[in-house]
């Protein structure tokens, strides 16, 4: 889009071309200071939008506007007669000065709108050979490229260097015409496609120029279309593939051959996944942790998951960590407020190999939080009964294992604990598999016989019967009720 600006004053002239052109990438903005320039400069030039200042064009002077192009008046004079003239000569609006400059660029907007709405042949034959693109063709229009396009998505580490990136990609020499796209968290360039492996060492030595002047990391990733593919279908992969990042990391140039799809992923720990974290904590198996963490995370392959799924995914494995901080009474400040970054981490951090770190090194420092500090248990039937919270699930604990965890003779810990708690630890210890068991039967579809294993049962008999007598239903009937 090209605009003419006719002003009594240059300095003003100046400016409003730097408002417009700062904030609208696709638009030439010419300044001219008298009516004569201006005249000659519609007759030689195309020119698609007009700011007049209203104050230059005297009482009884004829128009010397061009006939159909859309204005635009300004002026310091509010008055009848500068109205009148405006409307007379049917301009799209009138500002006076002082104006602010949102108005003078939502005027602009309307005007480039219109006006690709006009030269529009049909709303889905767009050619884009014919036109610049510009952001409307990636997220409004259907504009169907009649050669074959690249796209390349650029991913740098940190966004601060975008408008330094954006003038070091429209100064580099590629061997064909391109637009430069630049997003909030990624660059989009499209290219006229020559021949392909040029473009490709093209930006081989593109990334190579830029690793000598920068730190800030790049990842590139490069798509050919040949196939007709309007250019907001194109965006939408281009972004897919920015998306990415976060299984590649940064550093990397990639040609993609065929389009990015994720696969399926139940996001949420499964009961025995469940049973399988609280033992590695209780246990402080820091190895088998980490094992574990790779093993699930970090050995995906192609056909990636969704990367939200997977941050779901690393929220259920924290919520383990939730349980048995809760179980050992763990809630110093240091470590609750590391807990809380952590799951902004996994909500925001772009690449999951850094998360999985965060996600060891807090591990790291939960193990080595004392297994129950005395300023976080108040009595002795807190200690036992955070013993049960994060021992039910093993069929094998009972009173004697826990008395041998605390140096008591298991008569002592039983009567210690029914004159604290009024109740007996084997009641006790039933009512938290009980509840458990409640929980999976109702949360999720395990088998009878696994959710009484997850509950810390061995036989399916003698759970049936604990369940009835305290729930006066059966597991089955407890489940569909």
């Amino acid at each position: 889009m090209n605009i003419l600006i006719l002003t009594k004053v240059p300095l003003e002239g100046q400016g409003l071309k730097w408002i417009i052109t700062s904030q609208l990438r696709d638009i030439k903005v010419e300044v001219v200071e008298d009516v004569e320039q201006f005249s000659k400069h519609v007759k030689e030039y195309a020119v698609d939008f007009l700011i007049v200042d209203l104050d230059l064009w005297e009482s009884q002077q004829p128009s010397f506007l061009p006939p159909q192009v859309q204005w635009l008046g300004i002026s310091s004079e509010r008055t009848f007669q500068t109205a009148y003239r405006a409307l007379k000569h049917k301009a799209e609006d009138l500002l006076f000065r002082p104006f602010q400059p949102e108005h003078l660029i939502k005027h602009v907007q309307q005007a480039r709108f219109r006006l690709r709405n006009e030269r529009e042949v049909s709303p889905q034959l767009k050619s884009a050979s014919e036109l610049n693109l510009t952001y409307e063709d990636l997220l409004v229009t259907e504009t169907y490229p009649n050669t074959p396009v690249l796209m390349s998505a650029i991913v740098p580490s940190t966004v601060e260097v975008g408008s330094q990136l954006v003038r070091t990609l429209e100064g580099f020499s590629f061997p064909t015409t391109f637009h430069v796209f630049p997003f909030s968290d990624f660059i989009l360039v499209i290219h006229q496609l020559v021949e392909h492996e040029e473009l490709q060492d093209s930006y081989r030595a593109f990334f190579a120029s830029w690793k000598s002047q920068s730190e800030t990391l790049l990842s590139i990733y490069l798509y050919e279309s040949s196939e007709g593919k309007s250019t907001r279908d194109l965006y939408q992969k281009m972004r897919r593939f920015q998306e990415r990042i976060f299984y590649d990391g940064y550093d990397i140039l990639s040609v993609e051959l065929s389009d990015l799809k994720w696969r399926d992923l139940d996001p949420f720990l499964s009961p025995l996944e469940q049973r399988t974290w609280i033992e590695m904590l209780e246990k402080k198996k820091l190895k088998a942790i980490r094992e574990w963490l790779e093993q699930d995370f970090l050995t995906l392959e192609s056909p990636y998951p969704d990367p939200e799924m997977v941050r779901i995914r690393l929220t259920s494995v924290l919520a383990q960590m939730r349980r048995y901080m809760i179980a050992k009474s763990i809630n110093n400040e240091t470590i609750e407020k590391q807990y809380h970054r952590l799951f902004q981490d996994i909500v925001r951090e772009p690449v999951m190999y850094h998360i999985i770190q965060k996600l060891g090194d807090f591990i790291s420092k939960l193990m080595n939080e004392t297994s129950f500090p005395d300023e976080g248990i108040s009595n002795f039937s807190e200690k036992v009964r955070a013993m049960m919270e994060s021992n039910y699930w093993d069929s094998n604990w009972n009173l004697a294992t826990c008395a041998e965890a605390l140096h008591l003779n298991k008569s002592t810990l039983s009567r210690k604990f029914s004159q604290s708690t009024g109740k007996k630890f084997r009641d006790t210890l039933h009512e938290i598999r009980i509840r458990e068991a409640k929980r999976l039967l109702k949360e999720t579809k395990a088998p009878l016989e696994e959710v009484a294993r997850l509950a810390g049962y061995t036989h399916q008999t003698y759970f049936n019967a604990k369940f009835k007598a305290a729930t006066g239903k059966t597991p089955s009937a407890y489940r569909f009720d």
